[in-house]
């Protein structure tokens, strides 16, 4: 519906658009890059039968004019630069705790892998500091820049990863109870969830970074970040991490791309801007696209025949849906 207006609508915005400037930023679709090759392990590796794809988004901040053809073409979403970047916060700060964020998702990945692979993993962590508040989000007068989340709704919250994970959980309009510590006291506040601009889904509205972060791997996982940022790769490197150290073959000669959050325990969390990775994922001819359940439908709008996407809430699951029966199996009903 968005792009349905006159003519003369839309003259008097190109028109506009020559002299004011738009407070925007254009979501649009990324690369899709191999995740193998960015990841080197401690251990020898067992090799890939196909491609695992992490896939991405570009952010930008249109002229005004392209705004207008931004907003003309399907695979670009619009938003409002306080929808993406959190009001008061620098675009390098937030740039630099995308990159963290890529980091920490990257060592819960390993941390994951390992452990289906059946390596022994120790994890811990010392909850989640807000580092900015969502003006009109719903923390926005419950929380503050500062605190540390340390649970929520009675299950702790170990890395920043947790917050989201607890917020993707839940559904719109449902209350959660915070635990956080401010100050050296403990608080805590119930917090009516809602969908914040850009997200799609239930979030809190607050840009959080992890506590002392704590994750012992048997042996090293080094990560070639590039230009990637944000935690949206972390369930596409923890299968990568599964098949590498564990000798599963999940790709078996397909080209498979995906997105979504993990964490600790191995839940696959709603990320944002499905419609325009999935772009990326038929760019690179993939064959498979593995999403967050939450967002299958909108996956499955943009996918239309070129794509079989299997929605996921958990790690588990995401390697259930990859694995192709032995041929001559007896399916059962359910996946038939």
């Amino acid at each position: 519906m968005r792009r349905v207006f006159s003519v003369v609508a839309l003259a008097v915005i190109a028109a506009a658009a020559v002299i004011v400037p738009l407070p925007v930023v254009a979501i649009e679709p990324g690369p899709a890059l191999p995740v193998p090759p960015r990841i080197k392990l401690g251990i020898p590796a067992h090799p890939v039968h196909g491609q695992l794809l992490l896939t991405a988004v570009r952010l930008s901040e249109p002229a005004a004019v392209q705004a207008v053809a931004d907003w003309l073409d399907p695979d670009v979403e619009l938003q409002p630069r306080p929808a993406v970047i959190p009001p008061g916060v620098r675009e390098s700060d937030y740039i630099q705790a995308q990159q963290r964020l890529f980091r920490e998702s990257a060592l819960v990945a390993a941390a994951v892998g390992l452990q289906h692979a059946g390596f022994p993993v120790r994890l811990s962590g010392g909850g989640a500091r807000v580092v900015a508040v969502i003006a009109g989000s719903p923390a926005d007068g419950l929380l503050r820049e500062g605190d540390v989340i340390t649970a929520i709704d009675g299950r702790p919250v170990r890395t920043a990863s947790d917050v989201a994970e607890a917020a993707a959980r839940a559904v719109g309009g449902q209350r959660v109870t915070v635990t956080f510590q401010r100050g050296g006291a403990t608080g805590t506040v119930t917090v009516p969830l809602g969908k914040v601009s850009g997200l799609g889904r239930p979030a809190l509205g607050v840009a959080v970074d992890s506590v002392d972060p704590r994750i012992q791997l048997p042996f090293p996982v080094e990560v070639d970040q590039g230009d990637v940022a944000g935690p949206s790769a972390g369930l596409m490197m923890a299968l990568t991490v599964y098949e590498l150290a564990g000798g599963v073959d999940l790709a078996q000669g397909r080209t498979i791309a995906g997105t979504g959050t993990i964490d600790l325990a191995g839940n696959v969390g709603p990320v944002g801007g499905v419609r325009e990775k999935v772009a990326a994922a038929r760019a690179a001819k993939a064959s498979v696209f593995v999403v967050p359940a939450d967002e299958a439908r909108e996956a499955n709008d943009a996918a239309g025949d070129a794509l079989a996407v299997k929605p996921v809430r958990t790690f588990a699951e995401a390697v259930d849906a990859l694995s192709i029966p032995p041929v001559g199996a007896i399916l059962s009903p359910e996946h038939s």
